[in-house]
């Protein structure tokens, strides 16, 4: 067994190896975190990526400004409209007395933008990258979802594992607690043996209780980060997936900043905000537009002695638009879109920042958890050795009742550091995963 421990250690994902071989080797009795058929951690996460409702909240959102990527390049295309009604007027005097014209008309009309310099180009190019930048936020979101799930997971595991800790410390407190009254009924021992024991067995019983609470708690929490109900039953089991190959530091940073959809999502609002700005320094030149008309007529005019009836009619033309005087519009528009660009910027190397830094916090995390799970290893090993001579020193009657309570008091300690050691580290490696950019590795 401890030969197995010390191949597992060798590396970053040796410990999760090793955290597999305590758990169903023997240190910890087996299954203590399975649940038969429950869910896996990719079940848990496929279910929150279809029922979480932030992530049907991306989807429209993306939906939205497809809707305006599809208004931005309308203009492109021919404008038709038709038209019909009917009209009666009437006109008393004149000339050749009274006047009634009667018509029912039906008109076509076709009208088609032909050149603007650019406008219509760069108002479809701030959608398009709208739209991109939509979809590298819903990524986001998605990413963020994972990585939430797998941290109520993780902390579902601890919580089981330490009520499993919480059973196995009530049952050797009792144990103490009948040893210590048979010592005392012999007269071997004093009181207060019994009652210290009577004292521990009720703090172990507390511990269970808080320990209970706290699945209760973190399987609620799991609910939530799936977009279930909450107070819904769900069950869970230990496959977790391999934990990943990581990179080096130099590679994680690189493809960090390479795939992360949150600085490629300003990256995509920056070319929206310099379309923007090509857009709006358009509205300074010509707009050449063509347009047409053709309409239907059914009616009579009739005017004294006169009547006649009236005739189809069509009208053509070709307009040339061009902006003399805009009293500041288009200047205060393109001041407008120019700061928004230099927001965007900032916020983008803000961004930057903030994932270097997630990604150097990940590393210190795993380095720092691969490091206490070793340490906890020997620590639990030692704490269990001293356990047993306190133990035996004890059935001895060579060695006081608080010597038991202090070395169980130690062994459950390191156990539940060596259980807190081992879920920092997985959800360390996870955390480093989001910040690469990676969401379900």
């Amino acid at each position: 067994m401890n030969s197995i421990i010390r191949t597992c250690l060798r590396g970053t994902v040796g410990y999760f190896c090793l955290f597999i071989v305590i758990v169903q080797g023997g240190l910890f009795p087996a299954n203590i975190w399975a649940e038969e058929n429950g869910l896996t951690l990719n079940q848990c996460i496929d279910y929150a990526l279809k029922n979480q409702p932030s992530i049907r909240a991306s989807q429209e959102a993306v939906n939205a400004t497809l809707g305006r990527e599809m208004q931005a390049v309308s203009l492109y295309f021919p404008q038709v409209a038709a038209s019909a009604g009917y009209s009666e007027s009437h006109s008393i005097g004149g000339a050749f007395g009274d006047s009634i014209s009667k018509s029912r008309a039906s008109t076509l009309s076709v009208s088609q933008l032909l050149y603007d310099f650019g406008k219509t180009g760069n108002a479809s190019d701030v959608a398009r990258w709208g739209t991109r930048a939509s979809e590298l936020d819903a990524e986001r979101v998605r990413q963020e979802i994972i990585l939430n799930v797998k941290q109520a997971f993780y902390a579902l595991l601890q919580a089981r594992k330490i009520a499993e800790v919480a059973r196995k410390t009530i049952e050797q407190t009792a144990s103490h607690l009948k040893q210590a009254q048979a010592f005392y009924q012999a007269g071997s021992r004093p009181r207060f043996d019994v009652t210290r024991a009577e004292v521990d067995v009720n703090n172990a019983k507390l511990g269970l209780i808080n320990a209970n609470n706290s699945i209760r708690l973190r399987t609620i929490a799991l609910n939530n980060a799936m977009g279930v109900d909450p107070g819904q039953k769900t069950d869970i089991n230990d496959m977790l997936p391999p934990l990943p190959a990581l990179l080096t530091p130099d590679q994680t940073l690189s493809e960090a900043l390479k795939n992360r959809p949150e600085l490629q999502k300003y990256e995509a609002d920056i070319e929206s905000a310099r379309a923007a700005i090509r857009a709006e320094q358009a509205n300074y030149l010509p707009t050449l537009s063509a347009s047409g008309a053709y309409t239907w007529a059914n009616g009579t005019t009739e005017m004294g002695p006169y009547k006649g009836d009236i005739q189809n009619s069509w009208n053509a033309g070709i307009t040339l638009t061009i902006p003399l005087f805009q009293g500041g519009l288009t200047k205060g528009r393109v001041s407008e879109a120019r700061a928004n660009l230099y927001s965007l910027e900032a916020k983008r190397d803000a961004v930057r920042q903030s994932i270097l830094l997630e990604v150097n916090q990940a590393f210190a995390d795993i380095e720092s958890a691969t490091a206490r799970v070793e340490v906890m290893e020997s620590t639990l090993k030692k704490s269990s050795e001293n356990l047993e001579l306190a133990q035996g020193r004890y059935d001895a009657g060579v060695g006081p009742h608080i010597e038991v309570t202090d070395a169980q008091l130690s062994a459950v300690n390191a156990e539940m550091d060596h259980i807190q050691a081992l879920y920092d580290h997985q959800l360390a490696v996870a955390r480093l995963m989001k910040s690469m950019g990676r969401g379900q590795e």
